[in-house]
């Protein structure tokens, strides 16, 4: 629809023509559910960019302005009317995936537990591409350490909301040997495919740097080297879905929270180890709605910093 207010122009061109800036409107019967739609959009929006870059640059999380009755908002002067202006790309698409989400509120949980992990801690993709940046250094900082093992943790709970962790017990445990239990794999990947997650497409951990203590902790079961892994700085490679999975629930039960009782742990997490859970998270999360592989432009971005994008579903 048109605009209906002044809000500042903009818009994107396409090849020779340009798309001017529209509005969102959001249309319920209370303030409350309005606010949560709007929260769900502007998580989604999240979702899409892998990042909360704008909300870190903007000093505090990304979120929406706090949404106000039209008799509330009608009965200001109308020069004191400021309408908070938030454009960047793919709103219309955040609204199908938040209109989605919000049928399951495990769904609803899942999105704003990965949302909080990017708004805690996450880099923007082009800085986890090795011709940007081969090798972000560790931080020395407390916090950022601090956010790390926070950031993992709450990119985890995204998927134990989605029910996709691995399920193992003292009587049933995952490795016998230091090898899968093939019932506890089997079971696991029963559950994977009835979410729609494709089995047969890899998944790409980033390896950055020297081998690190969690490396020799527990070793990332990589299968082939990444097309970009041309030094010994950028490590990267494909990894099966059951056993990122293993890598990621490693790096939450043993290295973020264990970190809390264990200082050490605390100073060998990396961006790296948080972008591999919060990504996963990411994939599964959107294999889960049915919009992974929606945006095929960015396909070629995202790959080469060891990121699928969401590309429209064959």
């Amino acid at each position: 629809m048109k605009q209906t207010t002044e809000f500042p122009w903009g818009g994107e061109y396409s090849t020779d023509k340009f798309y001017p800036y529209k509005e969102v409107i959001i249309s319920a019967r209370g303030q409350v559910t309005a606010q949560r739609a709007a929260t769900t959009i502007c998580n989604a929006r999240a979702l899409l960019q892998g990042s909360n870059l704008f909300g870190m640059l903007g000093g505090g999380p990304q979120r929406v302005a706090p949404v106000v009755p039209r008799s509330r908002a009608s009965s200001q002067p109308e020069s004191e009317e400021v309408p908070e202006f938030n454009a960047s790309q793919n709103i219309p698409l955040a609204c199908l995936i938040a209109a989605r989400v919000s049928r399951k509120l495990r769904l609803v949980y899942a999105l704003a537990r990965l949302a909080l992990s990017l708004e805690i801690m996450s880099a923007p993709t082009i800085d986890l591409d090795p011709t940007h940046s081969p090798n972000i250094r560790k931080s020395v900082f407390p916090e950022d350490q601090i956010r790390f093992a926070m950031a993992i943790t709450s990119a985890y709970s995204s998927i134990e909301e989605l029910g996709l962790t691995i399920r193992a017990s003292s009587q049933n445990p995952s490795r016998i040997n230091g090898a899968w239990n093939p019932v506890v794999r089997s079971e696991l990947e029963d559950r994977l495919k009835r979410a729609g997650v494709n089995l047969d497409e890899e998944f790409y951990w980033n390896l950055r740097g020297k081998q690190t203590r969690i490396e020799m902790k527990r070793k990332p079961e990589i299968t082939k080297v990444a097309p970009w892994a041309v030094t010994h700085i950028v490590r990267d490679g494909e990894m099966h879905i059951s056993n990122a999975l293993a890598q990621a629930s490693f790096l939450r039960s043993h290295i973020a929270a264990h970190s809390l009782e264990d200082k050490k742990w605390l100073k060998v997490l990396s961006i790296y180890d948080v972008s591999n859970v919060q990504f996963l998270a990411r994939r599964l999360l959107f294999e889960s709605l049915g919009y992974w592989r929606y945006l095929g432009t960015l396909h070629d971005l995202e790959k080469r910093s060891g990121r699928r994008s969401c590309e429209a579903p064959r």
